[in-house]
């Protein structure tokens, strides 16, 4: 989960859809990455990650395989285009400059995490490939800018945005997991997580994501490493 926050100093550049030169079109009408994004993510929301592939995309698509593979080499290349293009609203309305740090990092969170959860698929998919697309790499730097602007020291910035990174990826795998079982329970299933429950708390932490209540423990955290 975002390598760009957690291993700033990173030299490595893996094979990714995003570090290998775009090709042109050699097809007719155009395919070009942007539809290729919109046809993966509709292919996405309608069936579920079990259902990509590059034969169904091309089909949704409207164009052979061969014309597919021409932009992207596999599954993976898919996958890593469509959790970047969900992310592409929140990367797109950033805090400004002068925006308070923990402010900052808050909303910025919180824009991740929510486009997360607006696809059920999207945290499953964005927890096993590193997320080095341009939306997630401007969400991350504005993260990373924002913990520098903190005063808190180097280490504890490197623990805060493992913190944090855990957290939008974690949550958002939560969030999504409790709607599918909610949606179970309306249709008849047992809802074991709440039954399973021995208490208030455990209750309410089953029935509630608490994004923005975890966000602010986490920000006293960064603040008293700060005044540490």
């Amino acid at each position: 989960m975002l390598v760009t926050m957690a291993e700033p100093r990173s030299t490595q550049q893996p094979d990714s859809v995003f570090t290998r030169p775009a090709r042109g079109s050699r097809s007719k009408p155009a395919l070009s990455r942007d539809r290729i994004v919109a046809g993966t993510i509709a292919l996405l929301d309608r069936e579920g990650a079990s259902a990509l592939t590059m034969r169904k995309v091309a089909a949704e698509l409207g164009v052979h395989a061969t014309s597919l593979y021409w932009h992207v080499e596999r599954r993976e290349d898919l996958v890593d285009l469509a959790v970047d293009g969900i992310l592409a609203e929140a990367a797109a309305a950033l805090p400004g400059a002068d925006t308070p740090w923990d402010t900052a990092v808050k909303t910025t969170a919180r824009r991740f995490y929510a486009a997360l959860t607006a696809h059920a698929w999207a945290a499953e998919l964005a927890g096993v490939r590193p997320l080095i697309g341009p939306n997630a790499v401007a969400l991350s730097r504005r993260i990373i800018a924002a913990l520098g602007d903190s005063g808190v020291p180097e280490e504890a910035q490197a623990v805060a945005i493992r913190a944090i990174a855990n957290q939008m990826l974690g949550a958002a795998m939560t969030t999504v997991a409790m709607r599918a079982g909610a949606a179970a329970a309306e249709n008849g299933g047992a809802d074991e997580a709440l039954s399973a429950a021995v208490s208030t708390a455990d209750a309410l932490a089953v029935e509630n994501a608490f994004f923005d209540e975890i966000m602010d423990l986490l920000l006293i955290g960064i603040r008293s490493a700060r005044a540490g």
